[in-house]
């Protein structure tokens, strides 16, 4: 059977209109999950919360980009990935790209003095993008636990904080306000500190905290309220039927408060020390660098 020729009416003009201006508006934040556009056009009154407009909008953001009214890059599948295993069409090419990255890529490490050890933990793997570019460049991993997490990765993660022993350890959570979004902060927290032994850690749910439903005026989620589920109903009991995705968030407000967090557990004389350090080593290993190339013949830029 064929498949309908999608056509462009007024009514999905009107659409493609709304969506441009989102993107518009949040360039800087560029690439967008479809989730993420889609809660802002439900948040600006322009579709309804509903799993068909979801739908709707997968379909024109589909159409839209194969037609080029909107650009391949700005919408991104953060779920699925390309894993390259190519190799090199000859050994003059590798050395010519060995020899291009000679000393390069140094970090340095910038919280060797601070007094805690800090991870950021986020529910999605589809924000983690957002929550690497944030972090990285204070040192700070990013955890992408993806639900409930097992026995196994939490296990790998008390063995970080071995290594990490004469800190304090800090969690700093990101989730979506839902029964589980909820409860998985809360089970971490029961299997490290109950089953598996470890003591101290100080447990920050960062967001989605519930003022922040009301603040940033997000659309609920009403497929995550299954009133079969145990944990729904004990959520519904706590906090009646507010259900809200993460990514509901706008990614500016969302990386203000990635960085706020990560802000407010830090020294930041001693990291701003450390970056200067950083600085004075870059520059050693430039002079290094030039000096090799030197010997060897080679043209330094």
């Amino acid at each position: 059977m064929a498949r309908r020729v999608f056509t462009w009416t007024n009514h999905q003009v009107d659409k493609l209109n709304k969506v441009q201006e989102v993107l518009a508006e949040l360039e800087d934040y560029k690439p967008l999950t479809l989730r993420q556009v889609y809660y802002q056009l439900v948040g600006r009154g322009y579709i309804e919360n509903k799993v068909s407009q979801y739908g709707m909008l997968s379909n024109l953001l589909k159409w839209a980009r194969i037609h080029g009214h909107i650009a391949w890059e700005d919408v991104e599948d953060r779920v699925r990935a390309f894993h390259n295993a190519r190799g090199f069409e000859n050994k003059e090419s590798f050395i010519k790209q060995e020899i291009k990255n000679f000393l390069y890529g140094y970090r340095r490490h910038l919280l060797q003095t601070q007094e805690k050890y800090i991870e950021v933990w986020i529910e999605k793997d589809a924000l983690s993008s957002i929550f690497r570019r944030i972090a990285m460049p204070y040192c700070i991993p990013t955890v992408v636990c993806r639900g409930f997490s097992s026995v196994s990765f939490l296990n790998e993660f008390r063995t970080r904080l071995y290594y990490n022993r004469y800190k304090k350890p800090v969690m700093l959570y990101f989730g979506d306000f839902d029964p589980s979004g909820v409860e998985m902060l809360r089970a971490m927290k029961t299997t490290l500190e109950k089953e598996l032994g470890v003591k101290g850690i100080e447990f920050k749910r960062v967001a989605l905290q519930k003022e922040d439903i009301f603040k940033y005026q997000l659309p609920h989620n009403p497929d995550a309220l299954k009133k079969t589920d145990t944990r729904a109903r004990k959520h519904l009991e706590a906090y009646g039927e507010l259900a809200v995705e993460l990514d509901a968030l706008r990614p500016d407000v969302l990386e203000g408060k990635i960085r706020k967090a990560i802000e407010a557990e830090l020294d930041m004389d001693d990291f701003q020390r450390e970056l200067q350090e950083q600085k004075k080593d870059l520059e050693g290993i430039e002079e290094l660098k030039q000096k090799v190339y030197l010997s060897i013949g080679l043209d330094f830029k």
